[in-house]
């Protein structure tokens, strides 16, 4: 059987449409232990023909002016090739493409001018999905490429030096064929090996959805001293939720609907779809105590849960944060245990990497689970780390569990980068997953703008640490905390914990007045193996689990780094 795409004879299907429609008959027709053993043959076996014309054509498409060869990069530790790949023409040469990673062998196939439709990467989950490079046959001939599909990836030029995955694009090609030199090189990303991944795929939640609601969290998208946002989860049957909430001793209740986004995990066997509830409070009132309850239909009212607005006046406040969270239950012990601690804390915040692989959402469920009521008395606002989103793919998921302030750069994703004021602090809160110049802008007008006596940056990468150099990074935006003096810097990433000298300029400087005080967390244990000095430290550890509490009093911030017993790790005042 061959496979072809001519123009008017493309299959109508997409590749997502048919792997949907077949994971719904699988999930019919198959026990949970059979869905752990089927196959690439299996699955051949119950595709229909036009769907596996679909699988094979319409993972990416494009047309091109003259007649081209195509050269397909398929990575060689692949076991299995994709389906279609021989069947549709292509033959297997004896070239070699490798970058610092993997070797990828070449296979070709010419193709007539007009469209050209190539299949998915495999029914397995092999990240180094294959790429490919396009050159006229005959050489004498312009080539043009239009209407590429997925059109979000740039076309390059396939030469030592390029790289082919938009979420690693440090890897770079360093070997090729001569005779591939300067073709036109397609990008794409890894994530794009999920798109028609099938076997050992299927996955299952400790705790699925119910009608009643649960994972309740709170954060804010507006004034934190008027405002709070009420998010929660139910089965998909629940079809509407409010809130209902009133002033601690007061009689009036007010009730607020919830919009509800309906969120799809493919592969999570006992709970693909749940409902995601938003309730926005608004025009609440300062320095106030409230209580709230979740409603969804007949099972009534939860049990009461409160929280606290801001004051709109200048007073104490404290707040606590996390390094890397990875969902872990060591991490929720020490959550729920320095609540408890800490009762002024005003609010919670994660410095990224909250899950490990951000489109799991029996990750999320594992998070949610382990951090028990934390967040439904104090609002959580994080950031995103590499692992919230995953492999190119973006942190969809992470945006839909939270609703948070959209007034970050234009161009970028909303909620992902963002600001606050809290009292007398600003807090600049980054996704430093996306383009870091692209951001500075933003930052700056941040800085420049704010009458805020304190300021706080946080995102995932540090700037300063043995393990990589983030040069972009400082010279983008530590040049920027340096000139309007941004008191501390909040990271994570590297799984230990460091707190710089004040830096400024890239040196050490005497005091906290002068320079910016860069500090990095871990919420789970992570010894590191390598422990080479450095310099600009004034404390480090090799271990977590770790968290840091930061109250302001007045004209003096107290600084604390402890362990889950509430030992203090390491300490810091810093009067204005």
């Amino acid at each position: 059987m061959g496979f072809h795409a001519n123009e008017g004879e493309q299959p109508e299907r997409s590749v997502k449409e048919v792997v949907d429609r077949l994971v719904t008959k699988m999930y019919q027709t198959l026990t949970p232990a059979q869905l752990d053993t089927i196959s690439d043959a299996y699955i051949l076996s119950v595709l229909s023909e036009r769907d596996q014309e679909t699988l094979a054509t319409r993972f990416w498409t494009f047309e091109v002016n003259v007649p081209v060869k195509v050269s397909l990069m398929r990575h060689t530790a692949q076991k299995i090739p994709p389906f279609w790949l021989e069947k549709s023409g292509f033959k297997k040469t004896k070239m070699l493409v490798r970058n610092e990673e993997y070797t990828y062998e070449v296979w070709q196939k010419d193709f007539d001018k007009g469209p050209v439709g190539l299949g998915v990467n495999g029914f397995d989950k092999e990240r180094p999905v294959y790429f490919i490079s396009v050159a006229p046959q005959n050489k004498a001939e312009k080539l043009s490429v239009s209407n590429v599909m997925p059109s979000q990836y740039a076309l390059g030029t396939m030469q030592p030096g390029a790289f082919t995955y938009h979420d690693w694009d440090g890897l770079v090609l360093t070997e090729m064929p001569e005779q591939l030199k300067g073709q036109t090189l397609f990008t794409t990303v890894r994530g794009r090996a999920r798109e028609a991944h099938l076997v050992n795929a299927f996955r299952k939640t400790l705790t699925p959805s119910s009608d009643k609601p649960d994972q309740t969290i709170l954060t804010w998208s507006g004034d934190p001293a008027t405002t709070v946002n009420i998010q929660w989860r139910t089965s998909p049957k629940v079809l509407k939720g409010k809130v209902k909430y009133w002033k601690a001793g007061g009689s009036d209740t007010l009730f607020t609907d919830a919009s509800a986004f309906n969120m799809e995990d493919r592969l999570l066997q006992n709970d693909r779809f749940v409902n995601r509830f938003t309730a926005r409070l608004e025009g609440l009132s300062p320095g106030s105590q409230y209580q709230y309850s979740i409603g969804s239909g007949a099972l009534g009212w939860s049990v009461p849960s409160s929280f606290h607005t801001a004051s709109d006046r200048v007073k104490d406040f404290s707040f606590i944060w996390f390094g890397d969270t990875h969902f872990s239950p060591i991490w929720g012990n020490m959550a729920q245990k320095s609540i408890k601690r800490h009762p002024d804390a005003a609010f919670f915040s994660i410095a990224g990497d909250l899950v490990t692989t951000g489109l799991h959402r029996d990750d999320w469920d594992e998070l949610w689970a382990h951090a028990g009521p934390t967040f439904t008395t104090r609002p959580l606002m994080p950031v995103p780390g590499n692992h919230d989103s995953q492999d190119g793919l973006g942190a969809w998921m992470y945006k839909e569990m939270f609703s948070l302030p959209e007034n970050g750069p234009a161009g970028q994703p909303s909620e992902m980068t963002y600001a606050f004021n809290y009292q007398d602090a600003l807090f600049l809160m980054i996704d430093a997953t996306l383009s870091v110049p692209e951001q500075s802008e933003w930052v700056e007008n941040q800085l420049k703008n704010t009458k805020a006596k304190w300021k706080f940056a946080m995102f995932h990468f540090p700037p300063y640490n043995f393990e990589e150099p983030y040069d972009e990074i400082k010279r983008e935006w530590c040049t920027l905390f340096d000139k309007y003096h941004v008191d501390m810097v909040m990271s994570g990433h590297m799984h230990y914990y460091l707190r710089t000298k004040p830096m400024f300029n890239d040196k050490e400087v005497a005091s906290p007045a002068k320079g910016t005080i860069y500090l990095m967390s871990i919420s789970i244990p992570g010894k590191q193996e390598r422990w080479p000095d450095e310099g600009y430290a004034v404390v480090r550890y090799k271990d977590g689990p770790l968290y840091q509490h930061i109250s302001i009093k007045g004209n003096t911030l107290h600084y604390k780094c402890l362990n889950p017993e509430g030992e203090v790790k390491d300490e810091l005042k810093i009067t204005k």
